[in-house]
């Protein structure tokens, strides 16, 4: 029996369908680890945690790192190790809000002026 192409490639395609979810959890219950057990792993890492939730079937901490900077992280519930992380540097975003607010006023006042942003205002003649 022949099969069509189509078909052996919806067969792949469905058959990595789980590995495509990237930060999705796919453990049975019965081999999950305790709330206590994420707690001390987060500890360990020096996790100052906030939050602790299932989401998309792995616990998901929302807290801070040992630098103080924010995070939110997903952990397998069976091997407690991270499957997506995402940190928040408040510094960082900080900064990149201030230089986004000059270059805009810098451009308010370039258009006042009637010149491009960067360029010295014209003298005005008497």
């Amino acid at each position: 029996m022949k099969i069509h192409p189509f078909l052996a490639a919806l067969g792949a395609f469905l058959a990595a369908a789980p590995v495509l979810a990237g930060d999705d959890c796919d453990v049975p219950v019965s081999q999950w680890q305790s709330r206590d057990a994420v707690m001390r792993r987060a500890a360990q890492q020096g996790w100052k945690v906030q939050r602790l939730k299932i989401d998309d079937g792995c616990y998901e901490i929302l807290g801070r790192d040992d630098q103080g900077r924010e995070f939110k992280a997903k952990l397998d519930p069976k091997t407690l190790e991270p499957v997506k992380m995402k940190r928040r540097d408040r510094d960082r975003d900080r900064d990149r809000n201030r230089e986004q607010a000059r270059g805009n006023l810098g451009a308010a006042s370039a258009a006042d002026a009637g010149t491009a942003p960067g360029t010295p205002p014209r003298a005005s003649t008497p």
